[in-house]
């Protein structure tokens, strides 16, 4: 190739691979060619590519994964935290196709935190429910909800059709529920959930509790998600919406 002598050729190369991503070449979440390749491909050494990789990244463009490669940096979604909060709802109207997968489902008994969250006697049944929560095919979220097992009687087969919770209530006639409060804080995740959100094991998550409640304040679901920080940014509401 013919370089420009007025600019380094790792910036060059650079604006030739944003050129690239912009027009869609590689799409967003997809994974670039090695250091190997793309040093083959413009006829330099490695340290220039890592030159190159390393502004990319620097500038929110791709992110570096150890052991996995680069990646072309999704857009973060704003997820609106706040008393009515819709995953569907929320991803359709950032014109992404959501999608929720059941990921585990079993009955069990509840601890003494969870039968305090749902207003229980300790040891009642609930439900054990896991799902993996995605936008146009891209994990956004892993996560665990527990509900009341007398109240939710078959809800595995009523979740394996409506692949959503909030559809579910309405099937057990709860059209409208609020949420009662929302923690929120960070760790890095489990190599499990790393897997299911389909990101390094070294990058955090954001966590977030919850209760929800139907519209009598009786609790229906305490949940905790885990959500990719790279590609959800959480924004609280205190209003109604």
């Amino acid at each position: 190739m013919i370089w420009n002598k007025g600019e380094s050729i790792w910036r060059q190369i650079e604006k030739i691979l944003l050129t690239e991503i912009v027009e869609g070449v590689y799409k967003m979440g997809e994974k670039l060619p090695t250091e190997s390749a793309l040093a083959n491909r413009f006829q330099v050494n490695r340290h220039t590519i890592r030159n190159t990789l390393a502004s990319l990244r620097d500038a929110g463009v791709v992110r570096i994964e150890q052991g996995r490669g680069t990646f072309v940096q999704e857009r973060l979604i704003d997820y609106p935290v706040n008393t009515r909060t819709r995953f569907s709802q929320i991803i359709s109207e950032r014109h992404r196709l959501p999608e929720k997968k059941l990921i585990r489902y079993r009955i069990t008994k509840s601890t003494r935190t969870f039968a305090k969250f749902l207003h229980l006697a300790s040891g009642t049944p609930i439900i054990h429910l896991e799902a993996v929560s995605k936008a146009d095919d891209l994990p956004l979220a892993f996560s665990i909800s527990y509900l009341p097992a007398a109240r939710f009687d078959g809800l595995e087969k009523v979740f394996a059709q409506k692949k959503s919770l909030t559809a579910c209530f309405a099937e057990y006639g709860i059209f409208d529920y609020i949420r009662l409060f929302t923690d929120i804080t960070s760790q890095m995740p489990s190599q499990r959930i790393a897997t299911l959100l389909n990101q390094a094991k070294t990058r955090p998550v954001l966590v977030t509790e919850n209760v929800d409640a139907d519209l009598d304040g009786t609790p229906i679901e305490f949940g905790r998600t885990y959500f990719a920080s790279d590609r959800v940014t959480l924004k609280v509401h205190s209003h109604v919406e």
